[in-house]
């Protein structure tokens, strides 16, 4: 019996390969809480991620690309695995990929055999002797788990994406023990009434009380997670972009964040290693006193939703309710 194996990414696919289990192994190299996810077929929503993630430095956009295609094809030829296994994590940026993967399937009409493992841990952090005890976790994916995922994944590519995500958190959810608070962190970093998103605010929270050096502080927000989802590119764009803005929240990143720094050990040592301090401005928002966004704006992307000063959504953590915000 041949096997397909999907997961998070490369750490675990090598792992999973050290271990001796299944037969392909495929990493899904996607970063889905951020940038944009358009209502668009496979090509051009390929073109348009792989866009977004090429950086100039260790990927470009027709590598990208390719690899989006390549992995896309393997899917495509599903019957030649008797058998496929998705083995993924707690956190949001696995349960996002659930999602689409799930979805993909089931257009291709793929909804038998397919097995999803649900780790309530990291499988990047395991060793190829105890990855392996993962594997009673799988349960079969039923046909109420595809629709949800294939509902899931349609809304999430809306213009209404946090409208639409925030009325299917709340509703039943078969199968996805993790899917609900998954959901619920990505509406947290939309803009809360301070005008910052919950890792932002983490990021003002932690600086406030000490902890002032960047790689510090990367560890110890993804300390205030339940389930830590957050890769440290990610988390030290968010941080450079506190810095590097009308008004700055904090101070003392010597530049603004590039990945191509940490292909240059001294510039990535003077960048992680940067003693930081909040301004009074950061002090102020920190303290719900001024609105980060008011002053800085926002253009950024949702899922498929464009989130513009004049047109976004805010997320009241004290309710756990949305806000829309349009300019008349």
């Amino acid at each position: 019996m041949k096997t397909l194996i999907i997961t998070n990414g490369d750490s675990a696919a090598g792992i999973l390969r050290e271990a001796g289990i299944g037969d392909t192994i495929l990493p899904w190299r996607d970063v889905l809480h951020e940038g944009p996810i358009p209502d668009a077929d496979d090509d051009l929503f390929a073109k348009i991620r792989a866009k977004h993630h090429a950086n100039g430095a260790s990927q470009n956009a027709d590598d990208i690309f390719q690899d989006f295609r390549d992995r896309n094809e393997i899917l495509k030829n599903h019957q030649e695995f008797d058998r496929i296994e998705l083995w993924f994590e707690h956190d949001l940026y696995d349960q996002l990929q659930i999602l689409q993967i799930l979805d993909h399937l089931a257009r291709l009409k793929r909804v038998h055999s397919v097995f999803l493992v649900q780790a309530p841990t990291y499988l990047g952090t395991q060793t190829p002797d105890n990855i392996g005890r993962f594997e009673e976790l799988g349960l079969p994916v039923l046909d109420s788990m595809f629709s949800f995922a294939s509902k899931a994944w349609e809304a999430y590519r809306t213009a209404d994406a946090p409208n639409q995500i925030n009325i299917l958190r709340q509703g039943p959810i078969p199968g996805f023990p993790f899917m609900g608070q998954a959901l619920k962190r990505c509406l947290e970093e939309l803009p809360g009434k301070d005008g910052l998103s919950r890792t932002e605010r983490q990021i003002l929270y932690t600086l406030d009380r000490g902890v002032n050096r960047p790689g510090m502080l990367f560890a110890q927000v993804l300390n205030m997670e339940e389930a830590a989802f957050l890769g440290d590119w990610s988390f030290f764009k968010i941080l450079s972009d506190l810095q590097f803005c009308t008004r700055p929240a904090l101070t003392g990143l010597p530049q603004e964040f590039k990945p191509k720094i940490f292909a240059n050990d001294d510039q990535r040592k003077e960048f992680i290693t940067s003693q930081l301090h909040l301004t009074d401005f950061g002090k102020k928002t920190l303290d719900q006193q001024a609105d980060f966004l008011m002053e800085n704006g926002l253009h950024r992307w949702w899922g498929g939703c464009e989130l513009t000063s004049t047109n976004h959504w805010r997320w009241d953590d004290e309710i756990a309710s949305l806000i829309h915000h349009k300019a008349h």
